[in-house]
C-alpha cells in the first residue's frame, strides 16, 4: 500500500546519487542523463567495466558489459539499471 518505490530508490540510491557516484568513479564531472555516451572517448571498455562494478557494489545487481556498448545516452544507462532492478 502507499507509494511504490522507484527501482533506484529501492536500494536508497536515486538517479541524482547514481550519477554523482558514477561521475566520481569514472572521473567524468559532466556525466548525466543527457550525456552522449556513443562516440565519446571516455565511454570506453574500461569505463564500461567500471560501471558494471559500480552497479554491483552499490546496487548488488550484475550488468553485462556488452549491454552497455549499445547505450547512446546517460538516461539509457539509468533505464537499463531500472530494468535490471525491477
Amino acid at each position: 500500500m502507499g507509494r511504490e518505490s522507484h527501482p533506484l530508490e529501492s536500494r536508497r540510491l536515486n538517479e541524482q546519487e547514481f550519477f554523482q557516484g558514477l561521475r566520481a568513479r569514472l572521473d567524468w564531472p559532466d556525466l548525466g542523463p543527457d550525456t552522449e555516451l556513443a562516440g565519446d572517448d571516455r565511454w570506453d571498455s574500461l569505463a564500461q567495466v567500471d560501471v558494471v562494478m559500480y552497479v554491483q557494489d552499490e546496487l548488488g545487481q550484475t550488468l553485462a558489459a556488452d549491454e552497455l556498448q549499445r547505450l547512446t545516452k546517460g538516461r539509457e544507462l539509468v533505464g537499463l539499471v531500472r530494468e535490471k532492478l525491477a
